[in-house]
């Protein structure tokens, strides 16, 4: 399946932060295939990229947006430019329109909606200068329309793929999502000599295991590691023989793949509707019953028709949580872990309930994400690792081994971590300042601004400046508990100047909008 490539070329760094983490591409049917901060680099990485799309800015150093336009033509370079420009700029966007850009975008009203908007009308001037033979554009097509049926979202009717041209029918429609057990150890000795990459292998199997019991179809690539199989059935069996035939089908995969793959697969499997309405719930039956393998895994396939409880605040869970925040303020870390692992034992205890996966899973990445800072360590790849923990015993090993690791590191307290420590409380005290600079924070410590961000660099891997942001976002966690706090308060509070602003630095770091982050903690 074709992605449709972007690149995106602005020499301010936070407009091409707030455009890559503003939507979820791959979803879409996008990816980012590069960035550059100035014309001359940009256009030389369009030359050696070939993107599809081009957001270029227009006043630019080295080479401005209408040069490089003028160089795409004189090149005869074919890609899509849509101008990225400000207020003051305007008489530069016609210019740029006279020299064969597509569209344009004003800066302060760059939003996923708006981006996606502009980014469609181009997938379809695009998609019908693509030849018939290639289909690319097709399964494109094809993709988003099964996303959207999935997710109930809708997209207006002229670019829609008509569901008459979708191999599956109204009826007896069934969700699976499954995804592939050990999936980065599979990975990576899956690659020598396969005519085909890992998940189009598994596609290609899944399709032809179950066109032998069925032709009313689709299976796509949701994300990384995650399938989606829709069934539909005409025949005359009743929703409850049909969710027997597909569990049947899912055993059958479950032995195909352990054959010719050499995998375990898991899968959460959704109840028969009989409307194409009805598969966003569907679909999220199925997803949350794959999730629960996170806590049963002696189970391949799981079928939960609840919707997730909010485990994470039952009574003895937040008595639990509450000692554990004691506990992390007063840094006593044995009974942090010893509180954990009480934690842990609880869910499995439980494990056959409608647990709040995500929420658990959160927690455990919030933990220790606080942990990390609060010792003035990068947090990123240590977390990174624990969410790819597949269960919940995979990922009370790895803590065991994150606390032995935090141990080591308690008598090794030196001047540099104690500037850091000194740095991070002095942020947190001035934390609803939006103005926070090197300058003064480099004055409170007694050292030079230059050594300060040095210190930084070398021993958190990351800017003053990156630094203060997850300051600020480990502090809107706690204020988005509040359910008080509208959203525009808790940016306010953490010293961002604009909701905007708050919105992209929350999503990059957290991989969620401040307002999907509240949702999951409703739920």
């Amino acid at each position: 399946m074709r992605n449709i490539g972007i690149a995106i070329i602005d020499d301010e760094s936070l407009v091409r932060l707030g455009i890559k983490s503003s939507v979820a591409w791959e979803e879409y049917g996008y990816e980012i295939v590069g960035e550059a901060d100035n014309g001359q680099t940009g256009l030389e990485m369009i030359r050696e990229k070939h993107p599809d799309i081009v957001l270029l800015d227009v006043c630019m150093p080295v080479m401005n947006g209408i040069e490089v336009l003028k160089s795409l033509q004189k090149l005869k370079i074919q890609c899509k430019v849509i101008i990225l420009s400000c207020h003051d700029d305007f008489c530069f966007v016609k210019e740029a329109m006279k020299n064969g850009a597509f569209d344009y975008l004003r800066k302060n009203e760059i939003n996923s909606a708006n981006i996606l908007t502009v980014l469609e009308e181009v997938r379809h001037s695009l998609c019908k200068k693509q030849d018939e033979g290639q289909g690319g554009w097709d399964s494109y097509a094809r993709h988003v329309c099964l996303h959207r049926l999935i997710t109930g979202s809708s997209e207006p009717a002229e670019r829609q793929l008509p569901v008459s041209q979708l191999h599956i029918r109204e009826g007896n429609l069934c969700c699976i999502v499954f995804a592939v057990q050990n999936y980065q150890k599979v990975q990576a000795r899956y690659g020598e000599g396969r005519p085909f990459p890992l998940e189009q292998s598994v596609i290609n199997l899944t399709v032809e295991v179950l066109h032998q019991w069925t032709q009313e179809l689709e299976v796509f690539l949701l994300q990384e590691n995650r399938y989606v199989i829709l069934l539909s059935s005409q025949n005359s069996v009743s929703s409850t023989q049909w969710e027997e035939k597909a569990c049947s089908l899912v055993h059958e995969l479950h032995t195909v793949f352990q054959n010719y793959l050499n995998a375990d697969t898991c899968y959460g499997v959704s109840s028969a509707v009989s409307k194409f309405s009805a598969l966003p719930e569907a679909f999220e039956h199925a997803r949350y019953s794959l999730q629960l393998h996170y806590f049963q895994p002696d189970r391949f396939l799981i079928k939960e028709m609840r919707k997730p409880d909010r485990t994470m605040s039952r009574p003895e869970v937040k008595e639990c949580l509450g000692d554990i925040n004691i506990c992390v303020s007063q840094k006593q870390y044995t009974q942090i872990f010893s509180r954990f692992y009480a934690f842990i034992q609880w869910l499995q205890q439980h494990h056959r309930e409608n647990l709040d996966v995500m929420g658990v899973q959160n927690f455990f990445s919030n933990m220790v994400r606080f942990l990390l800072l609060q010792e003035g360590k990068a947090p990123e790849e240590t977390v990174e690792k624990l969410q790819a923990c597949e269960t919940v015993e995979e990922a009370q090993r790895f803590l065991e081994d994150f606390q032995k690791g935090l141990k080591t590191g308690e008598p090794a307290l030196d001047q540099k971590n104690y500037l850091i420590r000194e740095a991070a409380d002095y942020i947190r005290q001035n934390l609803s300042r939006g103005d926070i600079s090197l300058d003064e924070i480099a004055d409170h410590l007694m050292i030079s601004k230059s050594y300060l961000c040095r210190l930084f660099q070398k021993k958190l891997g990351v800017s003053v400046q990156h630094y203060i942001y997850r300051i600020r976002i480990e502090q809107a966690k706690e204020y988005l508990n509040d359910f008080r706090l509208k959203i525009y308060e808790v940016a306010e509070l953490t010293g961002f100047n604009s909701s905007t602003h708050f919105n992209i630095v929350f999503k990059k770091i957290m991989r969620c909008t401040p307002a999907e982050y509240r949702n999951g903690l409703k739920q």
